[in-house]
């Protein structure tokens, strides 16, 4: 799937094209050749929405969790190609900056997105509660440590609310 595909399939890609003409004047023709054939993955995160993965400032594709509501995937993919957008704008010689800072947000004030750095899925929180596990137990209080993955098992913990030590499940 590519960013063209499914911003297509989500009835953006005309308002996509039309904020990047727009904003991006001369550059737009060589952004949207590029924003359009960049591939979108399925992300496995339950805690973020989407990321922009680059190699050397220059966008490798983009990773979407599509168990989130649709309004939210609208967003979160407007959001993602406001950072594409940024990167392939970014001057020579200028390898990284601030990657929410003042000229994303004008890409994402743009392409009609918020400007918020995260955002919230209802249907994520609990795709993430459903995905923990019970990983150590104190010893001492008996109090339950759930988490997604597990705990380095190199390591001693400790459980800071009495001080007793994890055992680790």
């Amino acid at each position: 799937m590519t960013v063209e595909s499914l911003a297509t399939e989500l009835s953006l890609w005309s308002e996509i094209c039309k904020s990047v003409e727009s904003f991006a004047g001369k550059k737009a023709k060589r952004i949207l050749q590029q924003l359009s054939t960049l591939p979108v993955k399925p992300s496995r995160a339950t805690r973020r929405l989407g990321s922009c993965s680059s190699k050397n400032g220059v966008p490798v594709c983009l990773r979407l969790q599509f168990e989130q509501e649709p309004e939210n995937l609208k967003q979160t993919l407007l959001h993602e190609i406001a950072h594409v957008c940024d990167q392939l704008t970014v001057p020579g010689g200028l390898k990284t900056r601030p990657s929410h800072g003042p000229q994303w947000q004008a890409w994402a004030q743009a392409l009609g997105t918020s400007t918020k750095s995260c955002g919230h899925s209802e249907a994520l929180n609990q795709l993430h509660r459903k995905r923990l596990k019970l990983v150590a137990v104190c010893q001492r209080c008996g109090a339950e440590f759930r988490r997604v993955r597990r705990l380095n098992r190199c390591r001693d913990y400790y459980h800071t609310a009495c001080g007793g030590s994890l055992r680790q499940i």
